[in-house]
């Protein structure tokens, strides 16, 4: 692994600091630091983070059940791949589960719950496009979703989302070079329709933005990860 040493300072709350050793791992994953394939061992990283081997030990299984490592039988912990199939699947998987959460969403709009933080997710992705920071772009257009799943309310969706939101944050990484100002336009439309409580609109308008999105990406995939292998 690389050089960068980097410290985590340890504060009374353990569950901050298994936090915060997740997110660095997670990113370093992200950002391609740590390649796919890549062996992560508790203690090289406990070592460059100058913490104990638990916080590193618990951030682990959050990062497996979010799809960026794998625990292999006498390989320990890889970095998980982010194949061409993957990404197929995954869009699939987004087609029913998306919808169903921008549906219930809007539908507790509808019974009088706010969709202020919506907006606000909405407004800082909004912010981070007129930036230009594609990597900022990425983690606003995550937020955005993870607020769909949030206000959906629904606790088994949210967590048969986990293993989705964390490829889905991996691709919107994967294809920052993609035209985002139009499906921020789609953005803002869900959010309309989520927050005014018209629920078939907003199952319409997400079931639509995944399509679009799935047109947009599938060329940038194919061509940074290659063809799905037909044998």
């Amino acid at each position: 692994m690389g050089s960068t040493s980097e410290r985590i300072e340890a504060t009374p709350a353990d569950a901050a600091l298994d936090d915060r050793v997740y997110i660095w791992v997670r990113d370093r994953i992200i950002d391609g630091t740590f390649p796919t394939g890549s062996r992560l061992r508790e203690r090289e990283l406990a070592e460059e983070l100058e913490v104990s081997r638990i916080p590193v030990r618990e951030a682990f299984p959050r990062l497996e059940s979010e799809g960026y490592i794998k625990s292999l039988h006498r390989r320990g912990v890889v970095v998980a791949p982010m194949e061409l199939s993957d990404v197929i699947e995954l869009f699939e998987v987004r087609r029913s589960l998306e919808v169903l959460a921008a549906r219930l969403a809007a539908q507790r709009c509808a019974d009088g719950a706010s969709g202020e933080r919506l907006v606000h997710t909405l407004d800082e992705a909004e912010a981070a496009i007129a930036r230009g920071d594609r990597d900022e772009i990425a983690e606003a257009t995550a937020a955005f979703h993870d607020e769909i799943i949030q206000l959906s309310d629904n606790a088994l969706l949210q967590t048969l989302m986990v293993p989705v939101r964390g490829r889905m944050q991996r691709l919107f990484h994967i294809v920052t070079e993609r035209d985002e100002r139009h499906l921020h336009h789609e953005h803002r439309d869900m959010c309309s329709a989520i927050v005014t409580g018209e629920v078939e609109r907003a199952a319409a308008l997400t079931l639509a933005h995944v399509e679009h999105s799935r047109y947009e990406t599938m060329p940038i995939v194919e061509r940074k990860l290659g063809t799905v292998d037909a044998s």
